[in-house]
């Protein structure tokens, strides 16, 4: 029994010296959980360098995306989404391909604000940003409280092309 008394004091000095810790196995579920949340992100990133190559827009969606953890939302200046990042389903049980092609409509309920509806419907008349909180109601109906931030989106000829939203629940 005194052998392994030595060894596990050995060990233990080797590793208090090493730069590096070794870490449980369980630690890899993190890793690989963390991994295939970059995945989907890599693809939602790829989509949107096509979508905004010709967009003039300053805001840091990336920022936005990966350490707000926002659910990004692009529509036509109609209203009609063309794109919805993967994490659309965490958020509100729907697809990204349930979502495009409808309005943002998809998300209202009969606890949804009408005068927080019209201040967002004057804010994209108007062309300007919008910052508000809505009751939203998921796939299954269950309501929510969403933060939604909103940009009108201009080409580089200064033309109206599209609307981004940064939505997440607060």
């Amino acid at each position: 029994m005194n052998e392994f008394f030595e060894y596990d004091s050995m060990i233990s000095k080797y590793y208090k010296k090493a730069s590096t810790h070794a870490l449980p196995l369980m630690s890899w579920e993190f890793y690989g959980e963390y991994r295939t949340v970059l995945e989907s992100f890599k693809k939602d990133f790829n989509i949107l360098k096509k979508i905004t190559k010709n967009w003039n827009f300053k805001r840091n969606y990336y920022q936005e995306f990966i350490h707000e953890q926002s659910v990004i939302v692009i529509t036509k200046p109609n209203l009609k989404i063309v794109f919805v990042s993967q994490n659309i389903q965490k958020l509100s049980g729907y697809l990204p391909n349930e979502v495009i092609g409808n309005s943002p409509k998809i998300f209202h309920g009969e606890d949804t604000c009408a005068i927080t509806l019209l201040k967002m419907k004057n804010a994209v008349d108007n062309k300007i940003p919008f910052e508000v909180s809505i009751i939203n109601y998921k796939k299954d109906k269950t309501p929510y409280v969403c933060l939604i931030k909103g940009f009108p989106v201009l080409n580089k000829q200064g033309k109206l092309v599209n609307y981004i939203v940064f939505k997440r629940i607060t």
